[in-house]
């Protein structure tokens, strides 16, 4: 087997798959250039701080003691990561943003998908992506209003029941504008 180069000359067909190299349309992407790239996109992510995270979700009304919960499903499902899209569900669904929100369910995914996406939310999922978590908090709040914590698979064995919330007392101590843990 062999591909056309030109009208006189012929190369064999390689694998780049077998070493490590991605194939685009238009040939094959060098593996450092993937790197950076995925350097890139990690440098642009924003990870909050959990008292951070604290002050923003009491800002927007969540009252003091649900704060460990909020706090918790934000570590285990996005590591405090506002911009976190979750790996491809078995379904082909992806989960968006702080609290990682299926777009299943619960927000319009941004692509064409396989799967009828319900929206409950009534917001795109790009919009869950934002560093004002404002959407994010919403859509969680919906959630939670009619599935409750279970609703996140990290609740069970992370979050149920084994907070601190003491801690978060901490978070709106004065002085502690650069505290980096409530539990602490």
């Amino acid at each position: 087997d062999g591909q056309r180069l030109s009208a006189n000359v012929s190369a064999p067909v390689r694998d780049w798959n077998s070493l490590g190299m991605a194939r685009t349309s238009g040939g094959v992407l060098c593996p450092s250039l993937l790197l950076c790239l995925c350097f890139l996109l990690v440098a642009l992510a924003v990870r909050l701080k959990p008292c951070d995270l604290a002050g923003q979700l009491y800002i927007l009304d969540v009252p003091k003691s649900e704060l460990p919960l909020w706090l918790c499903i934000a570590e285990f499902e996005s590591r405090f990561n506002t911009h976190a899209v979750g790996q491809a569900n078995a379904d082909g669904s992806r989960d968006y943003g702080l609290f990682q929100i299926s777009d299943r369910f619960w927000c319009s995914p941004p692509n064409q998908t396989d799967y009828y996406a319900f929206n409950e939310c009534n917001v795109n999922c790009t919009r869950l992506l934002s560093d004002d978590i404002t959407m994010a908090v919403q859509c969680a709040r919906v959630i939670r209003k009619q599935q409750g914590w279970t609703a996140w698979s990290v609740y069970g064995q992370y979050c149920n029941g084994t907070l601190d919330a003491a801690g978060i007392d901490e978070c709106f101590q004065a002085g502690n504008e650069t505290s980096t843990s409530c539990a602490e």
